[in-house]
């Protein structure tokens, strides 16, 4: 901790924290002293944990078994030349200075290779990091007179903090009051059932945290009703930060692809220690038959470097790190688009999403109410003049007291809290009313209790003073709330009905209000009373006072990303709390419901059973006036049709199927803190098509993944082919060569590729190229594709057989460039350097084909097809991969370190191989896209037939 901090410790160690808690509760703190408060407490914020230093993130790269081994034989490499140097007295040679040159370009080669792989790993660290500061917490406080939203990290002590259903609370505090609340605690206690708490149990700070039941906690979760709490402890000293103090870190858990990943890197590991382990042993046999001594130590050296360069060409050495980078760069890549991911595991289960379960308002629709008309019995007025109507109080003013949000206008800008459709009440308010704002009319018409909405009772209720009388005022579902009201005739009670159809079948969201008079001597009778026998008395025996027909039109991009889905395999459904016919109706507008499909209200679901449900669920388009419970339902019953969903919530209520599904969408606008906690992803715009467009980009990372995979398997195929296969044909074909080599020089021995060779293409070749194809767009359309099984390998549709053939072939193009080079240097009359024309030939052929092989995964389509300039990283890329295969090639001195022939620029014919073989991948690649072309465009055709 830092000296400013720790001064800020001591300073508020010292404070007399109750001479702030005096606030007022009608008007919160204002500004001035916010400020002020701010500068002593700090911010409501938690330590962040400290980031690893980056020194001793590259150093953890020196971990893996490869880099020890490669490590390990460096070393020996050292030794063996410092033996060569006593040897020779250190009498300055070619030989002795190459035998120096090689281990070090070994040593660099490892540690470049581990600076980009911490570097991979500190950027994916930022990426998610970044992603934090793009969600948020929210409250909302009393400042200024003013109910407002802010951001819970700017909350201070003494602050009034409004909290209802869904809500996290954001700092630790005292009730000053509460109704029917109820809270989950399970962050701090481990206890998640939710707590009943009610300002009215006397204050004992000794009692333990479950048992304070007049104190809030931050992170706790509001489960049920309403609360107004007195801030008095923030960040650090909350207890979550009590708590956060002793964890100081935690560990990531890998996403199933990244296990695939983990395993498939794990396999071609022990391949490559089998192999190694293998060609030794090979080569100490093929050694004993020929009667060759075994005491020269240069022989040990060469079957070890042997043994090493297998092992080498066997291990694709960036496949995780690649793999994690492209993830992290995906998931930043979705938050630009409004879709922000918390993990990892939720981009693969995008690609695979097969069913999207989405709310209807706000996020296929625009979510901005607007009421449009109303309905008041024997009433000649219309909609613009219903302020002239003398029968009743303002409608609009009866529904704008029976509700919680807040509408403020400063400077002519309108700032918005609560819920939409509430909203709604209070711009008409201020449009149609004499009492412009919410804060006015509360004040002639004050609030002596209230009954919060919840999902159950589909209505919210209000108590209040109007005219010296105690009024009831009722708002929510007309087809619960029609019911209960006692003044309507049946004729009465069917035109409504007749009503409340012709609006919904226009869409329209249609909200009832009845009021009654309540003779109540006291107040404190109500809070004595449970809640049942709350509603029995305030929401029975009404008198109906109005309709309210609201309009919540679709979004613009609604129907195109219905559209989307459709091609791309996936069942949009719509989940709404309006009625069937209003249901109905903007699903048949947005093409959700077609001819043949199902609608179903919550009420008709109830009764089906769960094997009911499961056999006919594929037929339900529409779920109308369904309840959060049904949400559960619906995800299970499509999971047991092994179906990825994802489904979209706003509530607290919605969090269980948030949950449950594979991809819970939370809204980031109006979901509560609770659905968001829930939640894989946050929708940062509410907004359907961001499902969709997550949907896509989750495909889209999942196959540049497979690509990058792809490409640096085909090539770790292709150098175990030729490297094992080479040693163990070469020796035979060679072995008149060999012999009269070793009588020449007892230094020598036949080599396929050095590691330095190899290590060289893995980390240049093909590492800059796998980089490429992760960072690539694509024009490929992912969502005319089916949805990505659930559980399918890494190597289905074909990958596998492709890695395999490809990396096959490209290893016999390369075994074919060494036996044409060594046999060219035979033919030449320089049977000393075949060794190292057939490795020169062999080491170019197999750089090449590389490059070629990330060209020919960028797109489906044949090369001559594809549009260079949209593809530049690649080929870009392929140049830069070129150039450094070129550089230690043709360059003298260079390559001799490599051992590669220093004449090759001087020979025609072994550069005509070593350039000209590669060519021969052009036409077969071709061949193969073409053709594969044709077999899905005949599939797509029998498809529509």
């Amino acid at each position: 901790m830092n000296k400013a901090k720790e001064t800020q410790k001591l300073k508020t160690e010292q404070i007399d924290y109750s001479a702030y808690l005096n606030t007022n509760i009608e008007e919160g703190l204002n500004n001035e002293e916010v400020k002020k408060r701010q500068e002593i407490f700090g911010k409501n914020e938690l330590a962040i944990k400290k980031k690893k230093n980056s020194f001793l993130i590259y150093l953890n790269q020196f971990k893996d078994l490869l880099v020890i081994i490669l490590l390990c034989a460096t070393l020996l490499s050292y030794i063996m030349s410092i033996v060569q140097g006593f040897q020779v007295k250190w009498k300055y040679s070619t030989e002795l200075l190459i035998s120096f040159i090689e281990p070090s370009i070994i040593l660099f080669v490892v540690l470049t290779n581990s600076l980009i792989g911490a570097i991979q790993e500190i950027k994916s660290e930022q990426a998610i990091e970044g992603l934090k500061k793009l969600n948020p917490l929210y409250s909302k406080v009393k400042r200024n007179g003013n109910l407002i939203n802010i951001l819970s990290s700017e909350i201070t002590i003494g602050d009034i903090v409004f909290l209802e259903a869904g809500d996290i609370v954001p700092a630790d505090g005292t009730l000053l009051n509460s109704y029917n609340l109820k809270v989950i605690e399970s962050s701090l206690t481990g206890e998640s059932e939710p707590i009943e708490k009610d300002y009215k149990f006397p204050k004992d700070d000794n009692l333990s945290i479950s048992e304070r039941k007049y104190a809030l906690f931050s992170s706790s979760i509001i489960s049920l009703g309403t609360a107004t709490l007195l801030v008095e402890k923030i960040g650090e000293n909350t207890e979550l930060g009590k708590i956060s103090k002793l964890v100081k870190q935690e560990k990531e858990a890998l996403t199933p692809l990244q296990i695939k990943i983990n395993k498939l890197g794990k396999i071609f590991g022990f391949s490559g220690i089998a192999l190694f382990l293998l060609s030794m042993l090979i080569q100490i046999i093929y050694h004993a038959l020929a009667k060759q001594s075994f005491a020269n130590p240069i022989f040990w050296s060469t079957i070890f470097i042997n043994g090493i360069s297998l092992a080498v060409a066997a291990i694709p050495e960036g496949l995780v790190a690649f793999s994690s980078i492209i993830l992290a760069i995906g998931i930043q890549k979705m938050a630009k688009h409004n879709a922000i991911v918390k993990s990892l595991m939720a981009v693969e289960s995008l690609g695979s999403c097969s069913i999207i379960c989405s709310d209807k308002t706000g996020t296929l629709t625009q979510n901005k109410m607007t009421i449009v008309n109303t309905y008041i019995p024997n009433s000649k007025y219309s909609f613009s003049s219903i302020t002239k109507e003398n029968k009743y109080l303002n409608l609009i003013e009866y529904g704008s007291l029976c509700l919680e949000a807040n509408l403020i206008k400063e400077n002519n800008v309108y700032k918005e809290v609560g819920d939409p459709t509430e909203i709604a009440f209070l711009y008409a308010l201020e449009n149609m009313s004499q009492t412009k704002s919410k804060k006015e009319l509360e004040q002639k018409y004050p609030r002596l209790f209230s009954l919060p909405f919840d999902s159950d009772r589909k209505l919210m209720s209000s108590i209040n003073k109007i005219n010296d009388e105690t009024i009831v005022i009722v708002k929510g579902a007309p087809d619960i709330l029609i019911n209960k009201c006692t003044n309507l005739s049946p004729k009465e009670t069917n035109e409504l009905k007749t009503k409340i159809q012709e609006w919904s079948n226009n869409s329209y969201r249609v909200l009832m209000i009845a009021t009654k008079k309540i003779a109540l001597s006291n107040l404190d009778e109500l809070k004595t009373l449970t809640n049942n026998e709350l509603y029995n008395l305030v929401e029975n025996k009404l008198d109906f006072i109005g309709l309210v027909a609201m309009i919540d039109p679709p979004r613009e991009t609604s129907k195109e990303s219905i559209r989307l889905c459709l091609n791309a395999g996936i069942k949009p459904i719509m989940i709404t709390g309006d009625n069937i016919n209003t249901a109905i109706s903007i699903a048949k507008e947005l093409d959700i419901y077609h001819e043949g499909d199902l609608a179903i209200e919550g009420n008709k679901l109830k009764e089906l059973s769960d094997e009911e449900l499961f056999k006919n669920i594929g037929k339900y388009s529409v779920y109308a006036r369904a309840i959060p419970e049904d949400k559960i339902r619906i995800v299970h019953a499509w999971q047991k049709k092994n179906q990825v969903v994802a489904m979209t919530g706003d509530g607290v209520n919605d969090a269980p199927a948030l949950k449950a599904a594979e991809i819970g969408c939370a809204m980031g606008i109006t979901g509560t803190e609770a659905a968001k906690e829930a939640s894989d992803m946050i929708l940062a715009d509410d907004n359907f098509s961001t499902v969709v467009k997550a949907i896509e980009n989750g495909r889209s990372i999942y196959q540049k993944i497979k690509n990058v995979i792809q490409n640096l398997l085909i090539t770790s195929i292709a150098e175990i082919v030729l490297v094992f296969f080479g040693l163990l044909i070469f020796k035979f074909i060679f072995k008149q060569e060999i012999n009269i080599n070793s009588k020449a020089n007892n230094n020598f021995d036949l080599y396929i590729l050095s590691a330095t060779q190899l290590l060289w293409i893995n980390l240049f070749t093909h590492g800059f190229p796998a980089i490429a194809l992760g960072l690539q767009e694509s024009k490929e359309n992912y969502m005319n594709d089916k949805p990505i099984p659930k559980n399918e390998s890494i190597f289905a549709k074909g990958m596998g057989i492709n890695t395999l053939w490809q990396g096959i072939l490209m290893g016999i193009l390369s075994l074919i460039g060494y036996y044409l080079g060594a046999k060219l240097a035979i033919e030449q009359g320089m049977t000393q350097k075949f060794v190292e024309y057939g490795s020169t030939a062999a080491f170019l052929i197999l750089g090449i084909c590389a490059t070629f092989n990330a060209l020919n995964l960028m797109s489906k389509k044949p090369l001559i097809l594809q549009n260079p300039i949209f593809y530049w990283k690649v080929y870009l890329s392929v140049f830069i991969s070129l150039f450094f295969l070129f550089i230690v090639s043709f360059i003298k001195k260079i390559n001799s370190a490599f051992k590669i022939t220093n004449d090759l620029l001087t020979n025609s014919k072994l550069i005509l191989i070593s350039l000209g073989i590669p060519l021969i991948l052009i036409p077969i690649y071709f061949i193969h896209k073409i053709i594969f072309m044709t077999i899905k465009q005949h599939q797509k055709t029998n498809n529509k037939r």
